[in-house]
């Protein structure tokens, strides 16, 4: 029994150490965006984008996505988010600005709360600036859910 066990765990190994080596294979034809630029060397600093200034609101693909920002981005610091000087409560009409959803007002917990939930607070990690760029591959993204 003990002779079976050894030689169940030889068979094993080897075959983990066959499977494991080809896999590299298949990987070695992978490319990437960066091209044939190998990922050790000094990258060049790439130009500033051309930035969308004050758009219209871009149309969401999907029903539940965050709406992207068709302006500049604004500091957000742990003392200060510059989005709510135009998308709060107090001042979203007057500046004539997507109004923030009742959902960043709503703690992990549920509660709902009189100021934005600290989660929500640092508006960029789900809101992100457009800008005027060719892509690097073609976008063939369409949605099969409603709006």
């Amino acid at each position: 029994m003990k002779k079976r066990n050894i030689m169940m765990f030889v068979l094993g190994a080897s075959l983990a150490a066959l499977l494991g080596g080809s896999s590299v294979v298949v990987a070695g034809d992978v490319t990437s965006l960066r091209g044939g630029s190998d990922i050790n060397a000094d990258s060049a600093i790439p130009t500033r984008k051309n930035r969308f200034k004050d758009a219209d609101p871009f149309a969401r693909t999907w029903k539940e996505q965050p709406p992207v920002m068709p302006h500049k981005d604004y500091s957000i610091s742990v003392k200060e988010n510059e989005c709510m000087d135009c998308h709060s409560d107090a001042n979203y009409k007057e500046e004539e600005a997507t109004k923030i959803g009742r959902s960043h007002y709503v703690d992990r917990a549920g509660n709902t709360l009189n100021h934005l939930s600290g989660a929500r607070f640092f508006c960029n990690q789900c809101h992100a600036p457009q800008y005027r760029v060719d892509p690097l591959v073609v976008n063939e993204f369409s949605t099969s859910a409603r709006r």
